[in-house]
């Protein structure tokens, strides 16, 4: 296993001091490889037996099989994810060091954990078990606290990875999270990581836009309508108004022809890049547009086939288009530029989808990402009134400016 970084190696000491909690690290600066090493230390110390990592997408769950296959060669290493179902031969397993690789799913993970204990006593199995989380952000479901609510934390070590453990707007999730699994016992975010040299630098492009009148119509419709719930007493979330609402920004039919002329400008943006749209329909206007500019590009949503994404990390393609499907967790080097038509108004999935980009290449070590964005004017006009736009704006510009120490 490879030498650890310093901020790694803090990581590792500050969940040992305890052996459950959250590591909130900054994409690409080693989650994994930190999750290893705390692994390998359990394992050598004799405090576990077996490891349950727990994460959502077939894509990520692959990832982590390679990674364990790589670093655990003496260690017996099953799946239950897609198609197929090892927990069988996990149960048999004659050897003590086993890890299972889960999707996580609420009724699954309880599933598990239920026949674990039949087989092997309830309080061997909590005292000899590290259930490991990746991306534990999404451990706060409804679902998930539903199915596991005063389980998780019956369990002696459990650990949390994730550049944004915060559940934004939902607090019972967050809160979830920290009493199940624990709290964040060290943070190594992405100032940080640009400072230290771990993660590169970026230039962020915020491009303004208009919205059409038609869309501002939609957007007033879309507000008389909760008002007219309000006055009719009927509940609902805040929060429900704002994603109605940025749904329309995220659509714009503006940011097409903005993004051509850029294009037209700047072609080096097409090059290593991904681009995130919110909706199938939205990317096939765009793909529409870059035929004109590039011939190497695909998309990849969730039904797409999975070599694509291989294509694109090995060169082959120049372009990508997704919706949420790489928000999370895939490890390309070489990607270098960001496209968000669609942003969501929290941290979250932005901080997810720049990361993206931010990994250092060794092939390209003066790598300086490039991050292009959309500003809503009409919104940004509004006096007194801090826009989503306008934070994410202020946000990515303070960070663009970070540089290596």
């Amino acid at each position: 296993m490879e030498d650890l970084w310093s901020h790694q190696e803090i990581a590792v000491r500050r969940f040992m001091e305890t052996g459950y909690g959250i590591l909130e690290m900054a994409t690409g600066t080693g989650k994994t490889r930190t999750a290893m090493r705390i692994i390998q230390t359990l394992f050598e110390e004799n405090r576990i037996e077996q490891v349950i990592v727990i994460v959502y997408g077939n894509d990520l769950l692959e990832q982590w099989h390679h990674e364990l296959l790589l670093n655990f060669p003496d260690v017996g290493i099953f799946r239950w994810f897609g198609t197929s179902n090892e927990f069988s031969r996990f149960q048999l397993y004659a050897g003590n060091r086993r890890i299972l690789l889960l999707s996580r799913g609420g009724e699954r993970v309880l599933d598990v954990l239920r026949k674990m204990e039949m087989r092997q006593g309830e309080g061997a199995v909590r005292e000899k078990t590290l259930l490991l989380f990746d991306e534990v952000h999404g451990a706060g479901s409804e679902s998930f606290r539903r199915a596991l609510a005063g389980i998780l934390s019956s369990y002696r070590y459990r650990l949390g990875l994730s550049a944004t453990p915060i559940r934004e707007f939902d607090e019972e999730g967050t809160t979830f999270i920290q009493k199940e699994i624990g709290p964040v016992r060290y943070t190594f975010g992405l100032e940080c990581a640009i400072r230290k040299g771990i993660l590169c630098s970026f230039d962020y492009v915020p491009l303004p836009y208009e919205l059409t009148e038609e869309e501002r119509s939609r957007k007033k419709k879309i507000i008389a309508s909760y008002e007219a719930k309000r006055k009719n007493g009927q509940l609902f979330q805040e929060e429900e108004m704002y994603r109605d609402l940025a749904r329309v920004n995220k659509l714009a039919a503006n940011k097409i022809p903005l993004f051509e002329n850029y294009i037209l400008q700047n072609p080096k943006i097409l090059e290593h890049c991904i681009i995130f749209v919110e909706t199938k329909e939205y990317g096939l206007a765009l793909q529409r547009m870059l035929l004109s500019h590039v011939y190497n590009f695909h998309t990849y949503y969730g039904e797409d086939d999975y070599k694509n994404l291989m294509r694109f990390a090995r060169g082959d393609l120049q372009c990508l288009i997704t919706c949420k499907k790489i928000s999370e967790g895939i490890d390309i080097k070489s990607v270098e530029n960001i496209v968000l038509f669609s942003s969501d108004r929290g941290h979250l999935v932005t901080t997810q989808r720049i990361g993206r980009s931010l990994r250092r290449n060794p092939d390209r070590p003066e790598k300086t990402a490039c991050i292009v964005d959309f500003i809503c004017e009409n919104e940004k006009r509004r006096t007194g009134d801090t826009t989503a736009d306008g934070e994410r704006e202020e946000w990515l510009c303070a960070l663009s400016k970070v540089r290596k120490e």
